[in-house]
């Protein structure tokens, strides 16, 4: 008999959406991506909503589940994003006043890592393996390093 653990919700922020496109396939079956946000300050609109349960009154993009159920357990920011583009995603989580323990965690590129150039598919290939990694050691509750409170490294 399947595992038939429902898959766990996220939400990715990124820059083209062919690579989101390619990023929210690989993430499936275990993870299920709401929504793929294109840039920070459609992110920062559009989280609110999704962390309350409700869809967004407009979207940046349409690539996703659409299931706005169960709040993403983390918002994964692609390459793209620099340290104010984090901050104005982190500010957006934090309006919401959420519960510590049901508060998205921001998952951050680590840029230092040598990283194929997109839309390379070796690119989206590193990029999934990165993500599924530290997701996997997030859900099994790893302390992970990150430049401060709530945002950590993959």
């Amino acid at each position: 008999m399947g595992d038939l653990a429902e898959p766990i919700p996220v939400v990715v922020c990124g820059k083209v959406e062919n690579v989101g496109r390619v990023v929210v396939e690989g993430l499936k079956p275990e993870y299920d991506v709401v929504l793929f946000c294109l840039g920070s300050q459609p992110t920062a609109a559009e989280l609110p909503y999704i962390l309350r349960g409700t869809a967004p009154p407009t979207q940046s993009s349409y690539i996703g589940s659409g299931n706005y159920a169960k709040p993403p357990v983390a918002v994964l920011m692609g390459q793209a994003w620099d340290e104010a583009a984090v901050a104005q995603v982190k500010a957006a989580i934090q309006s919401v006043g959420l519960p510590r323990d049901v508060t998205p965690v921001i998952m951050r590129n680590d840029t230092s890592i040598p990283t194929p150039q997109p839309p390379a598919p070796e690119y989206t290939a590193q990029l999934l393996r990165r993500m599924r990694e530290t997701l996997g050691k997030l859900m099994a509750g790893e302390k992970l390093p990150g430049p401060e409170e709530g945002i950590v490294w993959y």
